[in-house]
């Protein structure tokens, strides 16, 4: 296999994120629409394309089909109960969505140490591991989740399109919806890091995701972030196939 004609994709529930696997980690191209991944496909000489996908199952039809019209290899990776030295603790691993399980199988690789990997975008998922062995996680509402929906079932609430830099009481309305989503946001973040704390003398926090930066202004401690753990994890299959 040429690793540079494999193509990753990450098809997430707002957006699309792809590169090649021989491009550097940063280097990710992101849509917000099927159709400039499809023009992308076409015109590229790929030979594998490795897709997880948490959004709709049409995307991932249409890609498949157009892998196979292409004569492009189509590879769509699943959750699974153990891969690369790490064990899942789901009892049924189909269960856990495959962005979390990548998420793990990228932040396994830079570091040793216990770890909580806490990816904030649509939902906030948290995951945490150590020794090799999935101890569970959490699942929460995202920032602009949360917005949305205190918008929708309140009367007489307002939003700006504001997001906080940092968390501090606020004097309006808008402000105090903001803040008060960011609040529980890193509400999460504080509550992993105290369970870690309590099991583990040394451990680490990383942090991916749209939203990471809401995360990462709250950390004083022991922290990582990585822009694009869903595509490092989906790399991993790739180079396993690729380098055996």
């Amino acid at each position: 296999m040429q690793t540079n004609s494999v193509l990753l994709v990450d098809i997430g529930n707002t957006r699309i994120k792809y590169r090649l696997l021989t491009d550097d980690g940063d280097n990710v191209t992101t849509v917000d629409d099927l159709s400039a991944l499809i023009t992308y496909v076409e015109a590229a000489p790929l030979t594998h394309l490795y897709i997880a996908n948490v959004g709709k199952p049409t995307v991932e039809e249409a890609l498949a089909q157009l892998c196979n019209e292409q004569q492009i290899i189509f590879c769509a990776v699943k959750t699974e109960s153990e891969a690369f030295g790490i064990t899942n603790s789901y009892q049924n691993p189909q269960k856990m969505g495959v962005d979390r399980w990548l998420a793990i199988l990228g932040a396994a690789k830079l570091t040793d140490k216990p770890f909580a990997v806490i990816d904030a975008g649509t939902a906030v998922t948290v995951d945490f591991v150590a020794d090799g062995q999935h101890l569970g996680g959490w699942i929460a509402p995202g920032f602009h989740t949360m917005k949305k929906a205190l918008l929708s079932n309140t009367t007489r609430v307002f939003e700006n399109e504001t997001v906080p830099e940092q968390l501090m009481a606020a004097s309006d309305t808008e402000e105090c919806v903001a803040m008060g989503c960011l609040a529980a946001l890193q509400g999460v973040f504080w509550s992993a890091k105290r369970r870690l704390n309590n099991q583990f003398k040394e451990n680490v926090i990383i942090f991916t995701g749209g939203d990471k930066k809401l995360l990462t202004s709250a950390c004083d401690g022991d922290s990582l972030s990585a822009a694009n753990l869903v595509i490092d994890g989906l790399a991993r299959y790739a180079e396993k196939a690729s380098f055996g």
